[in-house]
């Protein structure tokens, strides 16, 4: 094991500075997967809300530091940034980030969860949907409006990330997935039909079933009444909970009930059996309008923070993940409006 014991000691003579990643905007690209003007453009928001953000933090509740007590960073806010997305792309281990901008391991721990709540109100960070559970009502006043849906279609999906095998048996046994044969946490992930994330569900073990974890985040009764709702295999059983409304003619005045919303989940092979030709044809045609909620959560796990093994508390994963759905947000919104200026 190599020994980093002398980086506390000394600093190495070459290290990223202020000033190189002003000379050479590449490195901003490389270390961030942004382009560099964007993130300049992102550092204008920051330095605008941290002081701010700064007085609400050492003014919270349950502080026992006195106001502008602590330990001073040794890094400008601009290095402590970077070092915060460069750490959420490349996900390699914090000492070498650490070495990398010339501060400490512990500097790195302590900004990535410092700084993750200055990015929330800077970013278009999907909504965070807690668990409630089966059986708690939801209100219908918590819906959310049928105009933040593009074209009026909701795309739900889960995905799951390894961590690290726990030590404890009855942990081991709630975070173990079938499904991917290692030790995960699953979060859901809705999206509007025009690559937007909108919702995140919080973290949960891997062993929960992706329907268990709609129904316990109360992922209909959130929706609004007409939108479309599209789901894979792993929904099965969604459709039958769609509430009806009634509905009035305005012609006729009859009334009648309907389902509040609609769900399309993909036909399932009958056992010894083979699907239709009818079937086949909905299930294609369902998969190429699906494709965009898989597209969506590719470009989030280009972030490697979400792609590969978790190595932070699960405490923050739900945090990190909603920054990271924010970025990505971000860089839909820039590609689509440079397509349409170009149309």
């Amino acid at each position: 094991m190599i020994n980093l014991a002398f980086l506390r000691k000394e600093r190495p003579s070459i290290m990223i500075t202020e000033k190189i990643l002003v000379r050479y905007p590449a490195l901003v690209k490389f270390l961030t997967g942004r382009p560099a003007e964007s993130f300049w453009e992102l550092m204008n928001q920051v330095e605008a809300h941290f002081a701010e953000y700064e007085q609400q933090r050492h003014e919270r509740s349950g502080r026992q530091r006195a106001v502008g007590a602590g330990r001073r960073f040794d890094q400008p806010l601009v290095i402590r940034m970077m070092i915060i997305l460069s750490y959420l792309r490349l996900h390699v281990p914090q000492g070498l980030v650490a070495l990398l901008f010339g501060t400490t391991q512990t500097d790195v721990s302590r900004d990535l969860r410092r700084l993750l709540p200055l990015l929330k109100p800077l970013r278009p960070v999907p909504d965070v949907w807690e668990v409630v559970g089966e059986g708690v009502p939801w209100p219908a006043a918590g819906r959310l409006p049928l105009e933040q849906w593009a074209a009026g279609r909701v795309r739900v999906d889960a995905t799951e990330q390894v961590v690290y095998r726990a030590q404890d048996s009855q942990v081991r046994k709630r975070y173990y997935s079938g499904k991917k044969k290692a030790f995960t946490i699953k979060t859901q992930i809705v999206c509007d039909g025009e690559h937007h994330l909108v919702a995140i569900s919080t973290a949960v073990p891997g062993t929960m079933h992706d329907k268990k974890l709609s129904d316990e985040v109360h992922t209909l009764a959130r929706l609004p009444d007409g939108c479309e709702v599209d789901a894979d295999k792993g929904y099965q059983g969604l459709a039958d909970q769609v509430t009806l409304i009634t509905v009035r003619n305005a012609e006729t005045g009859a009334e009648q009930q309907v389902p509040r919303l609609t769900v399309q989940i993909p036909v399932r092979k009958p056992k010894g059996k083979e699907l239709t030709e009818e079937q086949q044809t909905f299930n294609r045609q369902l998969a190429a309008v699906r494709v965009r909620v898989e597209h969506t959560i590719g470009w989030v796990k280009n972030w490697a923070i979400i792609a590969t093994r978790f190595r932070c508390a699960h405490t923050i994963y739900t945090a990190v993940l909603q920054v990271v759905c924010g970025l990505v947000n971000g860089q839909t919104q820039r590609w689509q409006a440079a397509r349409t200026a170009a149309s």
